[in-house]
Order: C-alpha cells, then structure tokens, then sequence
C-alpha cells in the first residue's frame, strides 16, 4: 500500500500549503477545447468535464507554485504575537533578515577592531627614538639607550 502524503509546502511562499489548486490551462489548450465542443456538437462537453476533474492538485493557489509533498509537517516559521504593524510589513518584506545580518557583521567589524587594538597595545616602542621593536630588548637596537 502507498501512503498517502499529507503535507503541501510552496518553496516561493515558504509556507504550508492546506488548499491546493490545479494548475490553470493556458489560451491555447482552452481554445482547442472549444473547437472540440463545437465540432461534437457538445458531445466533447462530457469528455472535457472528465479532464478537468481528474487533474491533480499540485500548485499553490496564491501563486501557481508547483508544490513540494512530505508525510512529516514542515516548521513553520515561528512569529511573534504582539508585532506592530510596521514589524508586520518589515517581517513581509524580509528586512528584518537583512538587519540581522547588518548586526551580526557590525559585530565581527567590532571583534576585528578590538583584536588590532590589543596588538597594537602589546607593541612596544622605544621611548626615546619612538621605533617599534619586536621584543622588549635591554638597549635599543635602533639609538642604543638603555631602557628601563
């Protein structure tokens, strides 16, 4: 026995889809239906009511998406209750995605920094001639003062 699938999800609306719809025929299969009716003198009407009821439903009825099946439910993005309507049309609109990833980048901007001001502060320069030296010697390489 097959199992039957229970679950509808729409890849272009990144949701669950619980009302499927048939795919819409196009100018020219509508014409040729036509032509076929008239031309049987109705007779094809049957035939063509058949077709279209046998179709199967396998595209979103917002936006004509074909659809993918699971038997498992697809997460659901999880939204928050109490959003203003401004966070609603941000949230539609996918900025609020983007504004994350403006923070999380802000953030490694900021440990970049930090990290170049910790080397800069474990430098050490002479404090005579001013000459970054590469380890803390007894007597300046560069001016020969004792340092301290």
């Amino acid at each position: 026995m097959a199992k039957k699938i229970k679950y509808a999800y729409c890849k272009t609306c990144k949701n669950e889809v619980e009302k499927r719809s048939r795919k819409q025929l196009t100018m020219i299969q509508k014409t040729i239906w036509i032509m076929v009716i008239v031309a049987t003198i109705g007779i094809a009407a049957i035939a063509y009511a058949f077709y279209l009821s046998n179709r199967p439903k396998d595209y979103c009825p917002d936006c004509r998406a074909k659809l993918e099946y699971s038997e498992k439910p697809f997460e659901k993005p999880k939204k928050r209750a109490d959003m203003t309507p401004r966070e609603k049309v941000l949230d539609k609109a996918g900025i609020e995605e983007k504004a994350e990833k403006k923070k999380q980048a802000s953030k490694k901007r900021e440990e970049k920094k930090k990290d170049k001001e910790e080397k800069e502060a474990k430098k050490i320069f002479c404090s005579f001639c001013g000459e970054e030296l590469e380890e803390d010697y007894p007597t300046c390489p560069f001016c020969k003062s004792a340092r301290k």
